[in-house]
């Protein structure tokens, strides 16, 4: 028997195919994905061509090593770099495993072994994502690592916590899993400053908040800031696993040849992906259209009475309720609606494609509009 994600529990449907925003289980029940798996999909589901691309490569070549240069990743690459400002690509296959490369190139760049990191960040559940990941580390300690952590948003107190031993500062412009936190206006440009201030590096981990998710190719870029690394993944591939983390030529320049390195990481199929979705956000103008479903995501859902506020910006949003998240989810599930929960008990996360429709927001305004006191009064 399968066992899904060690156990968690799944939701009580099975779901076999999908289309731009909207999936469909095996009974032929669709649902409006205000989830995106993960926040992944910011193109959609099944995007024809995304399909195409991936179908192309597989008939030419379907799998070689980094033992060889090949077309197709050269081009990703040289696409990716461009897309978003930074000067060199190292493809893996997810977001904790570019969060681990991230890590080990800070610390070879700097000879530093310390890492500070923030309270509520999230960078995966490997070993060493793990270290600098302030929740779940405690359910396989010891982590490794050399880690401070500091309050996401206050600059004294990263200030505090630098000095000559520290390798790197590693954050997230937005925290994700802590409920699509916002840290104060200019704070990331500060993290930048005050690391470099001390021959520290800054590693921004935009893994859920990159590609266009916000909007722009980079979260970190959107508010003037400019990190040493960068990580990318989940919108990267359109859905096929894949991630990169993404430098500058001065960091590169420390790298040698062999001392990080993935089997399947920059496979071409998976390079197929990427050049296939950065051109789509762009030829379709998908950013331009992920800024607009924020700001009318925002606009709808916070005038919905029990949605305490609105965060985020983007296709990227925390709907901060009055009631628990969790049973509201389930319920929006009931009635068509995928939508995704957070670290935080009363916040909902939503990260739809870029091509939901306005139509189907005002659905979920409605949708929650009936929900929420029902739970409110279950609650009580």
């Amino acid at each position: 028997m399968l066992l899904d994600n060690l156990g968690a529990a799944a939701w009580p449907l099975t779901l076999v195919s999908g289309e731009g925003a909207l999936l469909w289980d095996d009974r032929g029940r669709s649902w409006w994905d205000f989830y995106g798996g993960h926040a992944v999909t910011l193109i959609g589901q099944g995007h024809p061509r995304w399909a195409d691309a991936i179908a192309r490569q597989a008939r030419t070549l379907s799998f070689v090593t980094t033992v060889s240069r090949v077309p197709v990743r050269d081009r990703a690459a040289t696409a990716l770099c461009a897309f978003t400002q930074m000067d060199r690509a190292f493809f893996v296959n997810s977001g904790a495993e570019a969060n681990e490369a991230a890590l080990k190139l800070a610390r070879k760049a700097t000879g530093r072994t310390t890492v500070v990191a923030m309270e509520g960040g999230f960078h995966g559940r490997t070993a060493g994502a793990m270290g600098v990941t302030h929740g779940y580390r405690h359910q396989h300690a010891p982590a490794h690592g050399d880690v401070r952590f500091v309050p996401f948003g206050d600059l004294p107190a990263l200030r505090d916590a630098l000095d000559d031993d520290v390798a790197a500062v590693i954050t997230e412009p937005v925290q994700g899993m802590a409920g699509v936190v916002e840290p104060p206006e200019g704070w990331l440009r500060g993290v930048v400053g005050a690391a470099r201030a001390v021959g520290a590096l800054t590693i921004a981990d935009e893994v859920q908040s990159g590609i266009g998710r916000l909007g722009a190719p980079l979260a970190s870029h959107l508010v003037g800031a400019h990190p040493d690394i960068v990580t990318v993944g989940k919108g990267l591939g359109g859905g096929f696993p894949v991630a990169a983390c993404l430098m500058t030529e001065a960091v590169a320049a420390t790298a040698s040849p062999g001392e990080h390195g993935t089997t399947f990481g920059g496979g071409p199929l998976a390079c197929a992906a990427v050049e296939a979705t950065l051109q789509i956000l762009q030829d379709e103008g998908l950013l331009a259209q992920a800024t607009a479903l924020g700001e009318h995501m925002a606009a709808t859902l916070r005038t919905v009475p029990g949605v305490r506020a609105v965060r985020g910006r983007g296709a990227w949003m925390g709907l901060v309720l009055d009631v628990p998240a969790r049973p509201v989810a389930a319920d929006l599930r009931d009635l068509g609606f995928f939508v995704g929960t957070s670290a935080d008990p009363h916040v909902l996360r939503l990260a739809p494609p870029a091509v939901m429709p306005a139509y189907a927001v005002h659905q979920l305004a409605e949708a929650l509009q009936a929900v929420l006191p029902l739970v409110a009064s279950e609650a009580a």
